[in-house]
């Protein structure tokens, strides 16, 4: 986002796992710093701006951070996230996608709708989890 990347090759898909780590958290500090230091100016625009072209996966561990990761990216951006098959997966993520408590076509579209959508599974795929 502030290296310029998405700037030079406006068509690349990007997914970072783990919610995105820091990134949806700490855009505010990165647009301060782009509008307070000259040398932080790295791209045209502000990094917040480059934050909607980015997909994340739902491995946050808390259906709080969901619920906050969801709300500052939009349940278009948050792909369904295991772990799979490292220990820090965790054994059900459907159910803890669930438990936030979005509405059915939020929830479809994080379990499977999105990474259809994007290319990553196949249509026929993301229809049989509904």
């Amino acid at each position: 986002m502030v290296g310029g990347v998405l700037e030079r090759f406006p068509g690349l898909t990007v997914l970072a796992a783990h919610g995105g780590g820091h990134l949806p958290a700490m855009t505010s500090r990165a647009d301060h710093a782009w509008h307070a230091r000259r040398e932080a100016r790295t791209t045209q625009l502000p990094p917040s701006e480059y934050l909607s072209r980015l997909y994340v996966d739902s491995l946050v561990y808390e259906p709080a951070a969901l619920r906050r990761l969801v709300d500052a990216l939009g349940t278009e951006r948050v792909l369904l996230g295991s772990d799979f098959p490292f220990d820090m997966g965790v054994p059900d993520p459907a159910e803890r996608l669930r438990a936030v408590g979005l509405d059915v076509v939020a929830t479809a579209a994080i379990a499977g709708g999105t990474a259809a959508r994007i290319g990553l599974v196949p249509a026929s795929a993301s229809q049989s989890d509904r």
